[in-house]
């Protein structure tokens, strides 16, 4: 049965044309196959998940992933956007919504999954509806009309209901107004940095010592692991697996943006800044000094060399005012319309937009076009043989599985597909450096080779318990069955082991320590400075006494995000406190890297009404979007709190 599931799973096109369909088809009765059998992943209000539906799900929420960072997406990234909880979570919530919606009984007419169907532009040829494409489409990933409708109705019910729950969110335009302006406020403060490496510490022997001995479960050694596995790689069934040409043109149908390159300008720019809401005349004043610097670019001096002179682009100096090629809706309207009606080599006259005047320098200009089927054949093909390969790959890993379930030894599951049980390690959280000399089966040759993925390999096997065969698991596009035999658990390092890293801790606490000090002591004479002085001024005479840098930040908003700072939280949190009134605060600030900071406050700017009512709509719009997400989360967390819900150990922390 097992295999049957994955069979009718869908390749990687589906998963990436149909989205979250896929996770919600699991719950029209799939479930049920597994529920007589040992491999559950999770138990909701005693209904069991499968390790097969979880399997699904966490290939799907991967597979959108990869569509959504391309390339970006790594493992780090993968760790720290928690796919396997966001995998288990998808399905725990499509299993209480499924739930909650048979309650009031909500149901999907024809015509509405009719209507649904025809709008998916998978299905569609020349923007209609084809009932050719449609067909096409669901064979070429396995898939009957019948499934796939019955999924489609299921995602329309759960669609039904949580509209039920979120359509009553309202927005008055007070409540949006004053969002705005909170969230697009801006605010600059002057500040003294204290930075831990200006600051020199005394160490010897003895405090190190000391320190060791009071932070000793700080240093240890790392566990290893020893395990074998079974692995199964995409690159060794390449030879098996086939397309056909119904499946590349049902590909290039599908999914037309691959192969349109979009019309492109390649263009440079000097900017003379304005602000938004600046006077008549300082406006028309850096329209003049604009005006004087389009006369020589037409005049013919080199543009380059203009913008580096004259541009208040701050990254003019590094690029001579050069932008590269864009498409439409890439830079702000008044400047786009202007760049993409002008002939290459042309220099427009300074062209207004929320940023101050641009002259534009027109390089080049790329007309919009599109490949043709039998252009985009091999890329395509090449795709779809990737992942087919997979597929295959992972049904393989399936097969072996299917074997441990009916209670084979790991030796035997590899047999089943032709496979060698490799042993690997002992190895630490970085993961086995190289493959065994043996092959990794009985098709390739791994002598030598750099183990794939080794970090992330150990990151979810490690917490497994010793003898026991994991489920099938996903490394890189490679899919793996392990059983841990032997496990090193941390010991506490000697002093000596350890004593290079007490060291640099002892060093760094010291070093912070005095830092604190140092910025508390320069608040302090702040405070109690010239009695008779305003803060600013008790700020900057205190800093001048003690020699200390003062800088300014530019204007920025509350998001954190700080012009040469960075994303400095509480830093952002304690300047938008500050005001003409309150301008020092009351405490340092400690910042991400361990330096101490005093800020003072310097200026605040507030968004112009006719800004404010320009954005209203948008406002509004996305406000509502917030409040929904808000409910709905809260919503679920409660359904969730009300569930009876269990999760096989170590599945989504391992």
């Amino acid at each position: 049965m097992l295999r049957f599931m994955r069979e009718n799973t869908g390749s990687w096109i589906i998963k990436i044309i149909l989205g979250l369909i896929i996770v919600v088809f699991i719950f029209l009765g799939m479930g049920s196959l597994g529920d007589n059998r040992a491999d559950q992943a999770a138990m909701i209000n005693d209904i069991p998940i499968t390790i097969d539906e979880y399997n699904r799900s966490y290939q799907n929420t991967i597979e959108q992933m990869r569509q959504r960072f391309g390339n970006s997406l790594n493992d780090e990234l993968l760790k720290m956007l928690k796919v396997k909880e966001q995998a288990m979570d998808r399905l725990i919530e499509d299993r209480l919504i499924a739930d909650e919606a048979d309650k009031l009984d909500i149901k999907v007419s024809d015509k509405e999954l009719q209507d649904s169907l025809v709008s998916i532009p998978a299905f569609q040829k020349d923007g209609v509806f084809d009932i050719q494409t449609y067909r096409m489409v669901l064979t070429a990933n396995r898939l009957v009309p019948a499934t796939f409708e019955a999924m489609q109705r299921q995602t329309l019910r759960q669609s039904k209901f949580t509209d039920l729950v979120l359509g009553g969110v309202k927005v008055s335009d007070l409540e949006a107004r004053e969002w705005y302006i909170q969230n697009n406020s801006e605010v600059a403060v002057d500040y003294v940095k204290f930075d831990p490496s200006s600051y020199t510490v005394a160490l010897d022997d003895t405090k190190i010592k000391e320190y060791y001995e009071k932070n000793k479960d700080n240093y240890k050694s790392e566990p290893q692991l020893k395990v074998q596995y079974i692995g199964f790689m995409p690159d060794v069934y390449k030879a098996k697996a086939s397309v056909t040409p119904e499946s590349i043109k049902s590909y290039y149908t599908s999914n037309p943006d691959e192969f349109t390159t979009p019309e492109q300008v390649e263009a440079s720019h000097i900017l003379i800044k304005v602000d938004e809401t600046a006077q008549p005349e300082v406006v028309e004043s850096a329209k003049k000094e604009a005006d004087d610097i389009y006369k020589k670019a037409a005049a013919g001096e080199d543009f380059a060399q203009l913008a580096k002179m004259y541009s208040q682009d701050p990254s003019a100096q590094e690029n001579n005012g050069y932008l590269g090629k864009f498409a439409r809706n890439r830079m702000v309207k008044p400047f786009e319309e202007k760049a993409f009606s002008m002939k290459a080599g042309e220099i427009s006259e300074p062209v207004k937009t929320q940023f101050g005047w641009h002259i534009i320098q027109v390089k080049s200009k790329t007309e919009a076009s599109k490949k043709t089927l039998a252009e985009a054949t091999p890329q395509i093909k090449e795709k779809l043989l990737a992942d087919e390969s997979r597929n295959l790959a992972y049904n393989a890993a399936g097969e072996s599985f299917d074997a441990v379930v009916d209670g084979d030894s790991l030796e035997q599951a590899a047999i089943i597909t032709g496979n060698k049980v490799i042993e690997v390690g002992p190895f630490t959280m970085k993961g086995p450096d190289k493959l065994p000399e043996q092959g990794q089966n009985t098709n390739t040759d791994n002598t030598n080779r750099e183990f794939p993925n080794g970090p992330e390999f150990a990151m979810k096997i490690f917490k497994l318990p010793i003898n026991e065969i994991s489920d099938i698991i996903e490394v890189g596009n490679a899919y793996y069955i392990v059983k841990p035999i032997e496990k090193k658990e941390p010991v506490i390092l000697s002093f000596n082991e350890a004593k290079e890293r007490v060291t640099a801790s002892l060093k760094s606490e010291l070093q912070i320590e005095e830092t604190k000090k140092a910025a508390e002591a320069f608040l302090a004479s702040v405070k109690n400075g010239e009695k008779n002085a305003d803060a600013a001024t008790r700020f900057i005479n205190a800093a001048k006494e003690k020699m200390f840098d003062v800088k300014s930040t530019p204007l920025f908003k509350k998001d954190g995000n700080i012009p040469e700072l960075g994303r400095e939280p509480e830093i952002a949190s304690a300047a938008f406190k500050l005001s003409e009134k309150n301008r020092l605060v009351s405490e340092v600030i400690k910042a991400s890297d361990g330096s101490y900071y005093v800020i003072a406050f310097k200026e605040k700017k507030i968004p112009g009404e006719d800004i404010i009512t320009e954005n209203l709509a948008s406002m509004k719009k996305q406000l509502i979007s917030t409040k929904q997400g808000a409910i709905y989360r809260a919503w679920i967390d409660q359904l969730k709190k009300s569930s009876k819900i269990e999760i096989k150990p170590g599945l989504i922390d391992g």
